[in-house]
């Protein structure tokens, strides 16, 4: 090789080599960068004074990873204080009906009662106590839904009177809350469903309704012939408007719709799941005086084995 030849090579070596350390310096800066944002956890984005493509889009691959995780910390913020608030919430559900079961208890156990006082008092006490079995058969049920270890048992079964009987059981409590209810359902609907999963969302929307709605309930139910579907559905009357429709089967999330406060917001995110189950689907609408929670079903599932 002649000595311009040798010249050029080391001169084409010289100038690699300067670029391989610009492009290190360059990286060893965004490391440092990083590492300052890191520590400090701030929001500021990586910048860099280098004009190199390649340390640009490296940059802007590190902002979008950045951008990435304070999104994930913000949503793992929002969940801890949603399960916080949810934690609070289920715990006085429980507490005030244990509270009320045990001021009976206590009464029974100090008076003198003429029987027929004495069995109201313990009809009010069984009536918490089933309260408190109701919420933690909820919170069970959000356990096994999380664990995908829910299944379908599918059996027949009139649909009609199981909704007039939820309904029955409800009645004095909707009297009690002002309710004016107006009964719609059809009768003699057959349906091979999984009964008690369907009973469970028929009671989930009734006691929404009880505690969230005001003044009316409507309860419906009809049989799409054509389309081999059941529909029941649940108007009740709100306090004020829903802010966030789209929340209400989120699990934990609740709007004080009636004033109250209190609850663990799990009814309608395993509604939601309970139907899915069953192949059918749960559709949320919404007036500035009302709310709608319609779901609807197969007549016929089959069963799916247990896990």
């Amino acid at each position: 090789m002649t000595t311009i030849g040798w010249i050029v090579l080391i001169a084409i070596a010289g100038a690699c080599l300067a670029y391989l350390v610009y492009i290190l310096l360059a990286i060893h800066d965004l490391q440092r960068r990083v590492k300052t944002i890191a520590a400090s956890r701030t929001n500021n984005d990586v910048r860099t004074t280098s004009r190199n493509p390649l340390i640009i889009k490296l940059a802007n691959a590190i902002n979008t990873l950045l951008a990435d995780q304070r999104q994930e910390r913000a949503d793992n913020a929002a969940v801890a204080k949603q399960i916080d608030q949810a934690i609070n919430n289920i715990s006085h559900d429980l507490r005030t009906p244990l509270t009320v079961a045990s001021g009976y208890v206590q009464y029974l156990s100090e008076e003198q009662l003429p029987p027929a006082k004495a069995q109201q008092v313990l009809t009010q006490a069984e009536e918490n106590l089933e309260i408190v079995n109701t919420r933690l058969e909820s919170l069970l049920e959000y356990n096994r839904i999380t664990e995908h270890r829910l299944t379908v048992q599918a059996e027949d079964f009139d649909l009609s009177a199981l909704v007039q009987n939820a309904l029955l059981a409800l009645y004095d409590a909707l009297q009690t809350a002002g309710f004016t209810v107006t009964p719609q359902i059809a009768s003699s609907v057959l349906v091979h469903l999984d009964q008690e999963k369907t009973q469970r969302i028929i009671q989930n929307l009734l006691g929404n309704a009880l505690t969230h709605g005001i003044k009316t309930l409507t309860v419906s139910l009809a049989q799409q012939s054509t389309a081999h579907t059941v529909t029941l559905t649940v108007t009740n009357g709100i306090a004020h408007p829903i802010s966030h429709l789209e929340r209400l089967t989120d699990r934990f999330y609740t709007e004080d719709l009636a004033g109250q406060t209190g609850n663990s917001g799990l009814g309608l995110y395993i509604t939601q799941h309970l139907a899915e189950l069953m192949q059918g689907k749960l559709t949320l609408t919404t007036t500035a005086t009302t709310f709608t929670a319609t779901v609807t079903l197969p007549q016929q599932v089959a069963s799916t084995p247990n896990r």
